[in-house]
């Protein structure tokens, strides 16, 4: 059972601090080696991490020829041999992408997809497919797949959309890191400066927010400077693009 999987088999090429995640072992267990090599860059936490390819395929020459394709053009990648042991190994959403066989042992490539999607992960998941049929490839795009391509697959396309793949997936981990990065300051303004940021970018002024909060003129200016402060915000027009900044970024995690 997942006879190929072996210490050799996967070699990312990002770096965790000093270790290097190496490969996955017979066991089941990420298999975690020390390293002399030198980070090719200054790597402060998990957010640094390059995308990966998780490659899911029961047929083993078509899994080693998409791994040495992979390889070849220095693209990190762990293989499966099944969309269940990809489940059993992978409990939370990865960065990177997913390249799943549409017809697998077990759970097909396309319960997969569903079951990704049901769980809430956007990660970019490629299908690919032996036969080519019209109507797993509607579903697969009805279920959010980001392509649907038939074996075997043509080099430079499929690199070409491995690079889209990680694209998408980057820019919606940047995304995710500024939603974070605005919740953490959000978290910082009491229940009445919140109020206050509220009506303020409703377009009233101070004046009217002291009569609708039934308070002083003067404590609703330190209230709206207590606010800029904390938000790292210079004045109402900034604060203003700010905020509208947060619903395009709560739009674009919708997406």
């Amino acid at each position: 059972m997942f006879k190929d999987i072996g210490p050799t088999s996967f070699v990312p090429p990002f770096p965790f601090g000093d270790i290097l995640l190496t490969s996955i072992a017979s066991s089941g267990q990420p298999v975690l080696n020390f390293s002399n090599s030198q980070p090719s860059k200054s790597v402060s936490s998990s957010t640094n991490f390059e995308p990966i390819v998780y490659l899911i395929d029961s047929d083993s020459e078509a899994r080693k020829s998409l791994e040495d394709t992979l390889a070849s053009e220095g693209i990190g990648f762990v293989p499966f041999d099944s969309a269940d042991r990809f489940c059993s190994l992978i409990p939370d959403e990865p960065f990177g992408c997913v390249v799943v066989e549409e017809h697998l042992v077990g759970t097909s490539g396309i319960e997969l997809l569903e079951r990704c999607r049901l769980a809430g992960w956007k990660i970019p998941i490629v299908v690919l497919a032996t036969r080519g049929d019209i109507e797993y490839c509607a579903r697969a795009f009805g279920l959010g797949a980001t392509d649907y391509m038939k074996k075997p697959v043509q080099k430079d396309r499929f690199i070409s959309r491995i690079h889209d793949c990680f694209a998408i997936a980057s820019k919606r981990k940047q995304t995710e890191e500024m939603r974070n990065a605005s919740l953490r300051k959000l978290d910082l303004l009491t229940d009445r400066e919140r109020e206050v940021l509220n009506l303020l970018v409703a377009g009233n002024s101070m004046k009217s927010i002291a009569s609708i909060s039934g308070t002083s003129f003067q404590a609703v200016a330190r209230h709206r400077q207590r606010i800029l402060d904390k938000l790292g915000l210079e004045n109402d027009v900034t604060l203003t693009r700010w905020v509208l900044q947060q619903e395009y970024l709560r739009a674009s995690d919708r997406s």
